[in-house]
């Protein structure tokens, strides 16, 4: 059975919720859309006693961008059924384009925070 995820894009607040749409769109009057919920959230979270909290914007960030890093590899590496049977000294050979590679670097960009 294949399971569906939310469809992207995804977005981060600044404050760990990650939602269907920007977050400036989620106030009207000064409030929120009636029935919109966060997607996820990453909460500050410990291992053990003493020990630093997770990276919570980091993983925020990560997780928004997961839908373009999926739909990025995916049209970069649209590989038929039996692609990888191929000996690995052939797919040593093949090489990617610059358009993937755009993709791919903008979608890493996402899940990073840093400029693409």
């Amino acid at each position: 059975m294949e399971t569906k995820h939310t469809p992207g894009p995804w977005y981060f607040d600044g404050h760990g919720a990650i939602w269907r749409r920007p977050p400036s769109d989620l106030y009207e009057n000064g409030g929120e859309v009636a029935g919109d919920r966060p997607i996820a959230t990453a909460h500050i979270g410990w291992h053990h006693d003493g020990a630093n909290g997770y990276p919570v914007e980091a993983n925020a960030r990560l997780i928004a961008a997961a839908p373009a890093l999926l739909e990025a590899l995916q049209q970069a590496f649209d590989f038929p059924p039996d692609f990888f049977d191929r000996p690995d000294d052939e797919l040593e050979q093949i090489t990617v384009s610059g358009r993937h590679l755009r993709m791919v670097r903008a979608a890493i960009a996402k899940a990073t925070g840093e400029p693409a």
